[in-house]
């Protein structure tokens, strides 16, 4: 395999995980809280799921390298110190770096419902979080099914910003993938992308089994005041 290719995947509405309504309500602030969810905001929020479902155009490009170590720290293709990355990545040989994307047209519609229905506006964000979100989800899902075939197994995907895992960071890592180039992300110089319903993220490769979840744990990040944190069991 050539280390320097980046891939690029387009998924299909049908090989996305179907929508998770409570982590919906969640990303809009509700925290499960279902009390607070009458007849016309349910209603509502189906309108919206009706009026953005062909909107999503779900696309990753990525990137499998080789991953060395010195004096116990990865050499990763980007620079970043992060002792909450080190660890999530002891024991790999290699990593993918990669960026997703639900598509430039989501927030097209959030703008437009900004300045006409701000509750809208509020849904289709959350909805628009939930998607990307099971976006990763089944791009991780597809690595972990296809290292299976060489015995390989992966980590968790880890995201700029998260713990100690500084922003900046992805600048590096856009040039690494050419994200604008191959699904049309780009990144600010406030270190935002656009389309904002994106990530980017890396995650290890090891030869050895590993039993964990491919998601990111709210419980390993030290951002405990983030109003989506997940209240985990």
């Amino acid at each position: 395999m050539n280390e320097n290719t980046v891939f690029v995947k387009n998924y299909r509405e049908n090989e996305i995980l179907p929508a998770a309504e409570s982590e919906i309500w969640r990303y809009a602030g509700f925290l499960g809280n279902q009390n607070e969810i009458n007849a016309e905001l349910s209603q509502t929020f189906e309108n919206v799921k009706n009026e953005i479902k062909d909107l999503f155009s779900y696309k990753v490009c990525y990137r499998r390298t080789e991953l060395l170590w010195e004096q116990g720290e990865p050499v990763l293709p980007f620079c970043v110190h992060s002792k909450a990355l080190a660890k999530l990545l002891e024991g790999c040989g290699e990593i993918i770096v990669f960026s997703a994307t639900v598509g430039l047209s989501i927030d097209r519609y959030i703008a437009k419902q900004q300045r006409i229905s701000p509750v809208k506006a509020l849904l289709a964000n959350a909805y628009g979080a939930e998607r990307i979100e099971n976006l990763c989800d089944t791009f991780c899902g597809d690595i972990k099914n296809q290292l299976q075939n060489e015995n390989k197994y992966i980590t968790r995907r880890f995201s700029p910003g998260y713990s100690d895992f500084p922003l900046e960071s992805q600048t590096e890592m856009f040039a690494l993938l050419d994200c604008n180039r191959k699904i049309g992300v780009s990144l600010n110089e406030s270190l935002l992308m656009s389309p904002s319903k994106s990530v980017t993220a890396i995650m290890g490769i090891k030869y050895e089994k590993y039993s964990s979840s491919v998601k990111q744990k709210c419980g390993d990040c030290k951002k405990t005041d983030c109003i989506f944190r997940k209240q985990e069991k």
